[in-house]
């Protein structure tokens, strides 16, 4: 399963909205056939195995990350073809996390006298497709928020002290790849647009290139301008800004677009572009997966709308005493706090990863491994 792990991992381009998968098929112990799904349209990763394995996969064992499929998509039912294949047992990490199918693959398995093993590193399987899960298969579109701060709460010192261009790291360079290597798993990295006057961010992947457990290509890289006020360019050649209906006639809109902007409009909610609005725009354009990376404001205005599925903090072990922080309450519009549950929690380098899942992971962890 570890091995079927890694080849989800590996596929060279993002999946969503399909799930990355994995597959391995083994026959007295050795390897015969390796697969993953490369993304919508292309096989999925239980046929490339099975075909790689040929005629060796009579008696063997297949392992997958996801129970095969038992419904028709873009493609055929991966069950069917995995009961004719000859293969005896069957061993699943995690059954399908959307409610309208969950299980409906392993039933099938079970019911044409296949040996059917669920829950063998679940919680990694899980984690790979946590998108998907999240949404129940992209019924709206996935906001994961990255924060970085000192152990005071402050993201940055205080912008008088800074030099006017230069991004500042709080965390060290160990949690800055871990985040190069969550960017590269998600379609859109978004800033606002102060963090891109002050820092003139890449938003790319690059600490990850040379790491072959994720996909090939960088995010696009985006933020968000209500009023089209900054026209001061991107460090990337292409990229999108999120800008308020209001901004349609702005001067600027002809400078971006030069420069490899493409804007989308979205409507405002209190002068401000409604992140609400934003992720639907997004999601039009392919983009289903989205890192929410800052500022501070930006960061406030999609936890005010609650629209952030998963919360990734890293905290330094620093002590700034004063500098960049929170706008004010962070709070739902009704008054109630967002509640979010503590999904896991690991020291990276010198500073320490925090997740919070909004829809409680244990809980779909134990609904998908019975």
């Amino acid at each position: 399963m570890a091995e079927a792990l890694a080849l989800a991992r590996s596929a060279k381009s993002r999946t969503w909205p399909n799930p990355p998968v994995g597959a391995v098929v083994v026959k007295d112990g050795v390897i015969v056939g390796r697969g993953a799904h490369e993304g919508p349209g292309k096989l999925h990763a239980e046929p490339v195995a099975l075909n790689e394995a040929g005629e060796a996969a009579r008696g063997a064992t297949l392992y997958v990350t996801l129970e095969p499929c038992n419904h028709e998509g873009r493609t055929l039912p991966c069950a069917p073809a995995v009961a004719s294949s000859g293969v005896t047992r069957v061993v699943v990490a995690i059954r399908d996390p959307n409610p309208t199918v969950i299980g409906g693959g392993c039933r099938y398995l079970r019911d044409r006298g296949l040996e059917v093993i669920c829950g063998v590193l679940a919680e990694e399987a899980l984690d790979l497709v946590w998108p998907f899960a999240a949404t129940d298969n992209f019924t709206h579109g996935y906001v994961e928020l990255k924060t970085a701060h000192s152990l005071d709460g402050w993201f940055a010192p205080p912008s008088a002290g800074r030099a006017e261009t230069a991004p500042v790291f709080l965390s060290g360079e160990a949690a800055r790849q871990d985040v190069h290597r969550r960017r590269r798993r998600l379609d859109l990295v978004l800033v606002g647009e102060e963090t891109v006057r002050a820092d003139h961010p890449r938003l790319d992947g690059r600490l990850a290139a040379d790491h072959v457990d994720v996909p090939d290509t960088d995010p696009m890289a985006g933020y968000v301008d209500t009023d089209l006020s900054w026209n001061g360019g991107f460090d990337r050649d292409h990229y999108v800004v999120f800008a308020g209906m209001s901004a349609r006639r702005s001067a600027n809109r002809a400078v971006i677009e030069a420069d490899g902007g493409e804007i989308l409009f979205c409507r405002e909610a209190a002068d401000r572009v409604d992140p609400v609005a934003l992720c639907e725009a997004a999601t039009l354009r392919d983009l289903l997966t989205i890192m929410v990376e800052g500022g501070p404001r930006l960061a406030a205005s999609f936890l005010n709308a609650g629209m952030v599925d998963r919360w990734v903090r890293y905290l330094a072990p620093v002590v700034l005493g004063d500098g960049i922080g929170w706008p004010g309450d962070i709070q739902h519009p009704e008054g109630r706090t967002r509640e979010f549950s503590l999904t896991r929690h690991e020291q990276v380098g010198d500073d320490l990863r925090v997740i919070h899942d909004r829809r409680n992971f244990a809980d779909v962890l134990a609904r998908v491994t019975v």
